[in-house]
């Protein structure tokens, strides 16, 4: 085996035992390779698995972490295996306000609400709960209202690098609807 296929099967190893995404910086620190190096070789090994039509894996990159994921054609059977029998899926009132949140972060529940038109708090709750939405600070104004941004779970199973892959939708952004509603 070559220095470039043990670098490779590190990167893939690290990558695999960690089970959480590793960032670039950790990669780096942990191989002693450079940025540069790291990134080309996190590249080939997604090529490998890509190439690989008998692998159900795949390197996903988010922002600037990478893992080891299984391919999206196999989602449904993730679930099936994943999924508590306490947890049915989300609601479509989930899905809409976790869209509010993704769109328009950070944000807090008012303004998800005035986008929604309704009530939010507890479909908040349930998508923090779930571990795509998390509390990332306050604002500095009477009641100290929270603000919630999406997390890197969302990004993972969404199949999303950052939140700058989200498709436009310009129905969803609170400053639109803000200034709809002053019109």
């Amino acid at each position: 085996m070559n220095s470039d296929s043990k670098a490779i099967a590190l990167i893939e190893a690290l990558l695999f035992a960690s089970g959480d995404p590793l960032s670039l910086q950790s990669l780096v620190d942990i191989t002693d390779l450079s940025e540069t190096e790291v990134i080309d070789l996190c590249s080939r090994l997604s090529d490998k698995y890509e190439n690989l039509p008998e692998s159900g894996l795949m390197v996903r990159q988010i922002e600037n972490t990478y893992c080891i994921t299984t391919k999206p054609e196999f989602k449904e059977y993730m679930a099936r295996l994943f999924r508590p029998e306490h947890l049915p899926g989300l609601s479509n009132a989930a899905y809409e306000t976790l869209a509010a949140i993704a769109y328009n972060q950070p944000v807090t529940k008012a303004q998800i609400e005035l986008i929604r038109g309704v009530n939010s708090d507890g479909l908040v709750n349930r998508l923090v709960e779930r571990g795509y939405v998390e509390e990332i600070g306050t604002l500095d104004l009477p009641g100290k209202p929270v603000i919630f941004s999406t997390t890197r779970k969302f990004l993972l199973e969404f199949g999303l690098k950052s939140t700058a892959d989200l498709p436009n939708v310009d129905l969803l952004m609170y400053d639109n609807i803000e200034r709809l509603q002053e019109e």
